[in-house]
């Protein structure tokens, strides 16, 4: 089971979320738009495009302004001397090197959820090389949802792979969706459709 965020450092981290927010303001002109949608409880999944390497404290800062979520990440940034850290941020490390996913990466974002917790995630695994490119989804986000029973919600980040040209960034959240299993019981090609329909919900965002 991860560390919870909500029960191991919630004063920390709702420190380190304002230093990210502040530090994001100051730096470029940030707004989020559709908070409200983040349920204040209960388990969700929060799926968002991913564009640079400033993409998770931004998304995180924003949805800690409702809760503080767990994350699903690369294991190299749990290395020495951030890895402490990182795993009291509800961090849960991903080893993107491991034939057929990381399975016990998925057991605890599992874990996580039906304990009622708030799980962030790219489901494209890696940054895209532009902002309207969509990468090709992992389907681990598909089968969270059917394990779990969770809404996935879904976000959009404008202009992050802008954010040292002072660009204005755009945080804004879509509907939930919840994964509905098939009628056929054809698990894997439902967990294609879902994650190609869920990454269609992201890029149907628009900034405005």
């Amino acid at each position: 089971m991860p560390i919870s965020p909500e029960k191991t450092q919630p004063v920390l981290l709702r420190l380190v979320y304002i230093f990210f927010r502040t530090t994001l303001r100051l730096v470029s002109s940030i707004r989020v738009i559709g908070l409200e949608k983040i349920p204040a409880k209960g388990p969700v999944i929060i799926a968002s495009n991913h564009l640079s390497n400033i993409d998770p404290p931004a998304l995180l800062s924003s949805i800690g302004l409702v809760r503080l979520p767990y994350i699903m990440t690369k294991a190299e940034l749990f290395r020495w001397p951030f890895g402490w850290f990182f795993l009291r941020w509800g961090g849960i490390p991903v080893d993107r090197k491991r034939a057929g996913g990381d399975l016990g990466a998925l057991r605890g974002a599992l874990a996580a959820l039906k304990d009622g917790g708030c799980l962030a995630i790219f489901p494209e695994g890696t940054r895209s090389k532009g902002p309207d490119l969509k990468g090709k989804p992992k389907l681990g986000v598909a089968m969270m949802a059917h394990k779990s029973g969770a809404p996935v919600l879904p976000v959009r980040l404008f202009n992050t792979d802008k954010f040292l040209k002072l660009g204005k960034i755009t945080i804004k959240y879509g509907s939930p969706r919840y994964f509905e299993p098939p009628a056929d019981g054809d698990l894997k090609a439902a967990y294609a459709r879902f994650s190609e329909t869920l990454m269609a919900d992201i890029f149907s965002i628009t900034e405005e």
